[in-house]
């Protein structure tokens, strides 16, 4: 696959991340982020280091938006060594301002998120 199409698969799959996690559709952000996947940063202050199910878990108790609604994201870069790549991506959601680093590798042809290191922006 050519630089530039793994660049917009992977464009496709922060696109899915931000719709399961913003919108409610778990099944988007399991598709996204592998089931290993950690994360890590700070939410209100308080530091947290939490598995894929566990995040899942507590935005489900979020309030979130109805399919479709419009997500406020852009993405800052995307850089791709072979078969691992980074992205750095800030979104607006529950009431913040995030910046997400995003670790993907690839797996028999497909992206998907493997850790998540974020920061909220406190206003």
């Amino acid at each position: 696959m050519a630089h530039a199409e793994d660049t917009q698969s992977i464009h496709a799959v922060i696109q899915k991340y931000l719709e399961g996690m913003i919108w409610d559709a778990d099944e988007k952000l399991r598709e996204s982020m592998h089931e290993l996947c950690m994360q890590a940063g700070h939410v209100g202050g308080k530091y947290e280091f939490i598995p894929r199910d566990e995040f899942i878990a507590e935005i489900g108790n979020l309030e979130r938006q109805p399919n479709g609604t419009p997500i406020d994201w852009e993405v800052g870069f995307i850089d791709i060594t072979g078969d691992i790549a980074v992205a750095k991506v800030t979104d607006k959601c529950f009431g913040s301002t995030w910046t997400d680093y995003l670790t993907f590798i690839k797996h028999e042809g497909q992206w998907q998120i493997v850790m998540k290191a974020f920061h909220e922006h406190m206003a």
